[in-house]
């Protein structure tokens, strides 16, 4: 299933690129989001390249249909390895969501921040898919509409931690 979101932020570009490609930021970000945990893995930033790998787990805020229950519970903590990778020179990015519950789920983005009179704005492609038989496409349509649902509760989060740690930056 593919789809598009947008996040807008009311700053300059570099503001945002800056927060965005910045390991405080996830931090941040992370800890404001109702996750049950978080562990940042890994980090990586030669200046032009910046990657950072987060280890989320929360339960399912989606409801899942009784077939896909069986491979995973309503009730059970859901690890998701998520890798975030921008490159600072084309305002651009990727996101790749690893569910270690569900190998059979690919969720990706692919990331670009524009900026038009002062609001910067990322738009992300997404590509959601899983390979189980009979339930997969439903299943990553459901997966999609709780990526939607999440969109609005990540901008307002991203756009506090601008407003509070990030105000001053060009």
């Amino acid at each position: 299933m593919k789809f598009v979101t947008t996040m807008t932020w009311p700053a300059p570009l570099a503001r945002v690129l800056a927060m965005i490609s910045s390991t405080e930021y996830a931090h941040l970000r992370l800890s404001r989001m109702g996750y049950e945990a978080f562990e940042v893995l890994s980090t990586s930033d030669d200046g032009r390249h910046f990657s950072l790998t987060a280890l989320v787990t929360g339960k399912p805020s989606v409801k899942l249909p009784a077939l896909a229950q069986k491979f995973i519970s309503s009730e059970q903590a859901v690890d998701v390895e998520q890798t975030d990778r921008w490159d600072r020179e084309t305002a651009s990015g990727s996101l790749q969501l690893i569910n270690k519950s569900v190998s059979a789920l690919s969720i990706a983005a692919s990331m670009q921040l524009s900026e038009c009179e002062g609001i910067t704005t990322n738009t992300l492609h997404w590509d959601v898919s899983c390979s189980i038989p009979l339930i997969g496409s439903k299943l990553a349509s459901i997966i999609a509409d709780d990526i939607r649902a999440k969109a609005a509760q990540n901008e307002a989060v991203s756009r506090e931690i601008l407003a509070e740690r990030y105000e001053n930056l060009a």
